[in-house]
């Protein structure tokens, strides 16, 4: 597999300055060609090979004059009670040596002074409720946002957002364009939001698992299924596997017959797992057809009988802890991160921001993707979590969409270069994950993302309630649906209107 994200250092490396918007080529001008970039200006080589940890740095194709006669590009974004899911991707105030904010600083201030614009970093603890007072109130103030999918799927369909397929300055093929946002989040193909490499909570949200290293030595788990990173390589890492290995160091180490925190644990998890893992497993709540058209697929037989197989594995009370049963509510967050600190777990289900919580823990720990349901299926797929991952979307009040397209051409090639690096290889492969291997983990769960339309959108709220169920490790999902259904066709309808 192509490592793309292992070659962004390198490619920042080459990027550097990338000269001011007078120096910049057009596709015409450089007849499509990748190009290469020096702090003296754009050049039009292409390397004569690109190696396979390599990514040719990729110029966005942009008018040659391009300036925005001093426009203050305001960016609505998140602020959070969790800190960690504060954004901090949007505004820098000034370098202080921390690598994200000086990243920001640094490719705020080349935008800044290449196309003469301004960049404000609104942050908002109702970046939700903003966006209606905004756009009802036909406040052109905000000229795009970062959204949440949750409130992306409200504010989509009431036609608050751009439809992004009409902005013909964005190239949604470019790679700093998740791929996969851009074809699983249309509907009838029209693309009100994309994530972009402007901000990192796609990346934050991206949910995976991480082990304990030691633990796996100590139990001699390698006897049975060898060096983990290798079970991932060989495509062998599936449910079954996860499941023998969870059940193999579960452990009452007090020998009180209680099951507490202070005992040995196959797995942490909590109540957003459910999902994961159900997309994960390949199968989601919604999929489109040939027409681009979300269909309701959850209840099929095959997911039927996942859900079933999901719940088995988690509501195991001698192997898998659920923390936001047993924590509760207030705490589970922190006191999930102390226990699997503490060795008294082998697997924690994460999203990756939780990663960064583990920086200080002394015994080395290794990240992985979420498991495949068998070792035949495709690949596997890490979901981005709904509730804290976001897009990027331009208001309907934008003073002017098409010249807001340029500024996130702009915007996002430069983050790609600038800001990705910083998170990929300085902060996750650098600081925070211990191995080598683990940063080959990260090029697989990043390219393998999904973004469920049927969590997004969720018509009668039924893939909320599924995640709720776990609180109470609740497995009668046939009845919810049953009884929710009416609902769900109706909300479903709406959906689809709204999108006609």
């Amino acid at each position: 597999m192509k490592k793309i994200l292992s070659g962004l250092l390198i490619a920042a490396m080459l990027l550097t300055a990338a000269a001011g918007c007078s120096e910049t080529k057009s596709a015409e001008e450089t007849g499509g060609a990748e190009a290469s970039a020096d702090a003296g200006g754009v050049t039009n080589i292409q390397p004569e090979e690109e190696t396979e940890t390599e990514e040719t740095v990729h110029l966005p194709d942009l008018p040659q004059d391009l300036a925005f006669a001093g426009h203050a590009f305001t960016i609505l974004n998140n602020d959070y009670s969790i800190p960690v899911w504060s954004q901090i991707d949007i505004g820098a105030e000034e370098l202080n040596g921390v690598q994200i904010n000086d990243a920001v600083f640094n490719r705020n201030t080349t935008i800044s002074e290449r196309y003469d614009c301004t960049i404000v970093s609104m942050k908002s603890m109702d970046v939700n409720g903003d966006i209606g007072r905004f756009v009802k109130s036909g406040d052109s103030t905000v000229d795009m946002a970062t959204v949440h999918l949750r409130t992306f799927g409200v504010h989509a369909q009431s036609g608050y957002f751009v439809e992004l397929n009409t902005v013909d300055s964005m190239n949604l093929s470019e790679p700093w364009y998740d791929q996969n946002s851009v074809s699983d989040l249309s509907v009838n193909h029209r693309l009100y939001g994309a994530a972009t490499d402007i901000t990192l909570m796609d990346e934050q949200a991206t949910t995976a698992m991480v082990f304990n290293k030691a633990l796996y030595e100590d139990y001699r788990l390698a006897d049975t299924w060898g060096d983990v990173y290798d079970v991932v390589r060989d495509e062998k890492w599936d449910y079954d596997t996860l499941s023998g290995m969870i059940s193999s160091v579960s452990e009452d180490l007090d020998g009180d017959g209680n099951r507490t925190e202070k005992d040995r644990w196959g797995m942490l998890f909590q109540r957003d797992t459910l999902t994961s893992f159900l997309n994960g497993f390949g199968i989601r709540v919604m999929t489109k057809n040939g027409e681009d058209i979300p269909e309701l697929t959850l209840m099929t037989d095959e997911g039927v009988v996942v859900l079933d197989r999901i719940f088995d594995l988690l509501y195991q009370p001698e192997n898998c802890l659920n923390v936001m049963k047993y924590f509760g509510d207030a705490t589970w967050s922190d006191d999930m991160v102390t226990t699997f600190e503490a060795n008294n777990a082998l697997l924690m289900w994460i999203r990756m921001a939780d990663v960064e919580n583990l920086r200080t823990m002394d015994v080395d720990f290794g990240i992985l993707p979420i498991p495949k349901y068998t070792a035949e299926q495709n690949d596997y797929i890490c979901a981005v979590n709904p509730y804290v991952g976001t897009v990027t979307c331009i208001l309907q009040t934008n003073y002017d969409p098409h010249m807001t397209g340029y500024f996130i051409e702009a915007m996002a090639a430069e983050s790609r270069y600038t800001l990705l690096p910083a998170y990929y290889d300085v902060n996750l492969k650098g600081k925070i994950s211990r191995d080598v291997e683990s940063q080959d983990m990260l090029d697989i769960i990043f390219t393998h993302r999904a973004y469920d339309l049927g969590q997004t959108y969720d018509p009668g709220n039924f893939s909320n309630t599924l995640i709720y169920m776990t609180m109470n490790e609740d497995r009668d999902f046939a009845s919810k649906w049953a009884s929710s259904q009416k609902m769900i066709n109706k909300s479903l309808e709406k959906i689809l209107k709204n999108f006609q």
